[in-house]
């Protein structure tokens, strides 16, 4: 959620800040700031706002510091104000604190400091962090050790950077949940909450673990543990992104050049894993693990809509009972864990903080665990029995596109893995899958070609106050992950149903002023969802249709009708997902809104 940068070393820190806030403005923010060492003083500036209006800040400043921080905040304690933004100071405003998370013990901690005398400006949980360190550092304690001591009086789950006048040329970070890298470069450091602001400078990289804080100085980089200080090495990892992936290329939006990237995602991510000829899937991840009894999957926001596709596939094609919880609502239920059952945590971040607990949780009640994410530097990964990566590569837009549609493939193949192994699929249909699955790619591509259709048909939802989104089976979920695009970035309240659902209750919002979005592939429940979709012209709302592009019947019932590819009904949610993601993008782009950061939103949800 909020952005953090920190670095050390021969360059001027400023320029370094702004480019590193930038490359984090996909997590979602609502103001910037940053402190740095300048000649002896700790400058702080922030706004509220873009990260253009820091830029504005400090402009004309020839500002020569090498040691410096900034942070862009997603406000959870506090309003938008520049108080309230990041860095916070103690009361002499020599120690400067930036942070992401939330310190759930602030209040007390707030009223505590209060009546020792410390002065409080702003109204966030962040300024007990800078209050608490000034006490220590007061009391004789390095800045190592005040950070330390500091951080074992906070409950919650939190990342922070500490800066402070009297220790110039040394920055130290503290992980407990939140996530922060560091980057290991050649004479310099740098902190980041996430690898992309860290490309420009090293592709070396060590993800923090929980309860490790990290100093940094122009010497290079020393771990420590938060319990008990020891030290303790930890060694760079390189990853393989380049600076370049940052990078619109040409595209208006990321949003539009990851939905574009699908095809290659597809590739990308059975490349290695399937022979397209026998249909034979080989799982390295899944060595030694057995083929499990039940699945219970744990995920959020888009991941969820991915994993209600993976249920519908797992007992499809292996029989293996599943059920898809969300993962906030997951640890505070009492599941019931027994011998055989697997865990299946979906996040595309890896650092998901209730998809985290969620695991977590299956894993203390016994069940082997499997991560199914796009990084597998993140916690996730770290802490799983099973990683499945993904290759989807770095997504920058909020809105989940590319993403969403590597988990959907993770989710063929693992089904048809455990299908093939447990003897549910037999050779001739598991070749014959295979082959489904390899022309996905080109499916997609076919779709792209028709973005002008989708663009045509969003001018017609520029005023649109609510829309309905409805298909069945495999489909289903599909229906509410593009309802969830078009509320998420054109900020339409849109909402997905089971089209057999309609008449029991969604029915009576439908009229001239309601479109609805209708999901119609040729399949065993083609004429269900046919009839369905007539009540909704009954109630003279706007219909538009995705059906095969020889459908004459869909053409003869739609007001706006998107041609599709053949495909099965089973391997329909991969192609059927694309129109609907370009509905929501052009729908968004021709209102004027910004696209891929959308208000309130951010791109790795790392508090409750």
């Amino acid at each position: 959620m909020c952005g953090i940068i920190g670095y050390v070393g021969p360059r001027k820190v400023v320029p370094v800040i702004i480019e590193g806030l930038r490359k984090l403005e996909y997590r979602g923010y609502d103001s910037a700031g940053m402190a740095i060492l300048e000649k002896g003083e700790l400058v702080v500036v922030k706004k509220r706002g873009k990260l253009k209006a820091l830029e504005e800040a400090v402009k004309g400043n020839e500002y020569t510091a090498t040691t410096g921080m900034g942070h862009t905040r997603w406000a959870t304690h506090g309003k938008v104000e520049d108080r309230n933004a990041h860095p916070q100071l103690d009361c002499k405003g020599t120690i400067a604190i930036i942070h992401n998370g939330i310190i759930e013990n602030y209040q007390v901690l707030r009223d505590d400091l209060i009546r020792r005398g410390h002065v409080f400006v702003s109204e966030t949980d962040t300024e007990v962090i800078s209050h608490l360190v000034e006490e220590q550092i007061d009391a004789g304690a390095d800045l190592l050790d005040a950070a330390r001591k500091t951080a074992l009086q906070l409950d919650g789950a939190f990342a922070f950077l500490v800066l402070a006048k009297a220790f110039p040329g040394r920055i130290v970070a503290v992980r407990r949940l939140s996530p922060l890298v560091l980057g290991v470069g050649d004479g310099e450091m740098i902190f980041g909450s996430d690898t992309p602001a860290l490309l420009e400078y090293t592709h070396r990289i060590i993800p923090l673990h929980d309860g490790d804080i990290v100093e940094i100085n122009d010497k290079g980089y020393a771990f420590y543990s938060l319990e008990d200080g020891h030290a303790f090495d930890r060694t760079p990892m390189t990853v393989q992104w380049n600076a370049s992936a940052a990078e619109k290329q040409g595209y208006k939006h990321f949003m539009l050049k990851e939905i574009h990237e699908q095809p290659v995602v597809i590739r990308d991510t059975l490349y290695g894993r399937i022979d397209i000829d026998s249909g034979h899937v080989e799982l390295e991840e899944f060595q030694g693990q057995p083929v499990p009894d039940r699945i219970s999957i744990v995920a959020a926001g888009t991941s969820y809509h991915a994993a209600r596709v993976g249920k519908y596939l797992l007992e499809e094609l292996a029989r293996i009972p599943t059920e898809v919880s969300f993962s906030s609502e997951y640890r505070y239920q009492r599941p019931i864990v027994r011998p055989g059952m697997m865990g299946i945590a979906v996040t595309q971040s890896g650092e998901t903080i209730d998809t985290l607990a969620a695991l977590r949780l299956q894993r203390s009640l016994g069940a082997k665990v499997v991560a199914i994410t796009n990084r597998p530097e993140s916690t996730v990964s770290r802490e799983s029995d099973v990683t499945f990566v993904t290759q989807a590569g770095l997504e920058i837009g909020v809105a989940a596109t590319k993403s969403f549609m590597a988990q959907l493939i993770a989710f063929y193949l693992i089904a048809l893995s455990f299908g093939q192994r447990n003897g549910t699929l037999d050779a001739e249909t598991s070749a014959h899958y295979a082959s489904q699955l390899s022309s996905l790619s080109q499916k997609c591509e076919q779709v792209l070609e028709y973005a002008g259709i989708m663009e045509t048909i969003a001018r017609k939802f520029y005023k649109v106050h609510d829309m309905i989104y409805v298909g069945r089976g495999v489909n289903y979920p599909i229906a509410l992950e593009g309802a969830l695009k078009m509320k998420e970035i054109s900020y339409i309240h849109a909402e997905g149903y089971a089209a057999g659902e309609l008449k029991h209750g969604p029915i009576a919002l439908l009229d001239q002023d309601v479109p609805v979005v209708g999901i119609l592939p040729q399949g065993v429940l083609y004429e269900k969802i046919y009839s369905n979709l007539q009540e909704s012209i009954a109630r003279d709302s706007p219909l538009v249709v995705l059906a095969d592009k020889k459908d004459k019947r869909a053409q003869g019932i739609a007001t706006d009708f998107i041609p599709m590819p053949p495909v099965e009904e089973l391997f329909s949610p991969v192609i059927y997902s694309l129109p609907l993601q370009l509905l929501a993008y052009y729908t968004a782009d021709g209102k004027g809104l910004d696209v891929d950061q959308p208000r309130n939103l951010a791109k790795s949800v790392t508090v409750e």
